[in-house]
């Protein structure tokens, strides 16, 4: 990988894995005075193994961490999910949403239909029930047909509308918002470590610790909330999908 190419915004995320590394080499710190006293290293050198060393657990304890995180949101999501057809009022059903999708798409598009509903279902296939015992097989995979051709066209406006869901929900991935998230993600490790570590060692059982560890856990904790809350409430970007588009087009013409 040619390092010179990659964007200096996220390489500081990456580097900034150095922070949980160093709250892990300071929490178990009996082994730097015998390092230090290593006397075949020089200073310089030594500093740039400790650095180096502090780089590697950090990076471990923030892709574990990272990992950890979603599969909760895999969880949660799993958990919580719904076919699309099963909802009986839905944003990707909005008319307007759906005429921007379709200027977009163009012959591509999904067909315009609803699934049907559980009354109009039962209604249908009362009927079919009361027709002529030769009709009744014709009519009921028509019936069938029908009802699963409604339920996939209505699957894909749904995976567009999610697709523009997490659009709308990016941030802006500016200079400052790599630092910032980077910063703030290797800070919240770090302070997940140290409130760990203060169950089992004394040593790290001080206010200026823990209360510092803790503000940053509750910060950690708030943010997977709201991103859980966000992914799952989908009408609250409707209106801004149905300006993003508009927006988009208009700017094509």
């Amino acid at each position: 990988m040619d390092w010179t190419k990659y964007p200096l915004e996220k390489l500081f995320s990456l580097v900034a894995g150095i922070i949980p590394g160093f709250v892990v080499l300071l929490i178990f710190p009996g082994w730097l005075p015998w390092f230090f006293a290593l006397g075949f290293l020089g200073y310089r050198t030594k500093l740039s193994l400790l650095a180096l060393l502090a780089f590697v657990v950090g990076f471990t304890v923030t892709s574990f961490l990272n990992a950890f995180l979603g599969a909760v949101g895999g969880v949660v999501g799993l958990s919580t999910y719904k076919p699309p057809y099963s909802y009986s009022l839905a944003p990707w059903r909005d008319p307007t949403w759906r005429e921007l999708i379709r200027k977009r798409l163009g012959a591509g598009c999904p067909n315009d239909t609803h699934p049907m509903s559980p009354l109009l279902l039962d209604l249908r296939s009362k009927i079919v029930a009361n027709l002529p015992q030769d009709q009744q097989a014709a009519a009921g995979i028509e019936l069938h047909t029908e009802r699963l051709a409604a339920e996939s066209d209505d699957l894909n406006w749904a995976s567009w509308y999610d697709h523009y869901h997490k659009i709308i929900l990016e941030p802006s991935k500016d200079v400052v918002w790599h630092v910032h998230t980077g910063l703030t993600f290797n800070l919240e490790a770090a302070a997940l470590i140290i409130l760990l570590s203060a169950t089992v060692l004394p040593s790290v059982r001080h206010w200026w610790c823990i209360l510092p560890a803790f503000i940053w856990l509750l910060l950690l904790i708030t943010e997977c909330v709201v991103s859980l809350q966000q992914a799952a409430d989908k009408w609250a970007t409707l209106r801004d999908q149905i300006k993003y588009l508009s927006t988009d087009q208009s700017s094509q013409k």
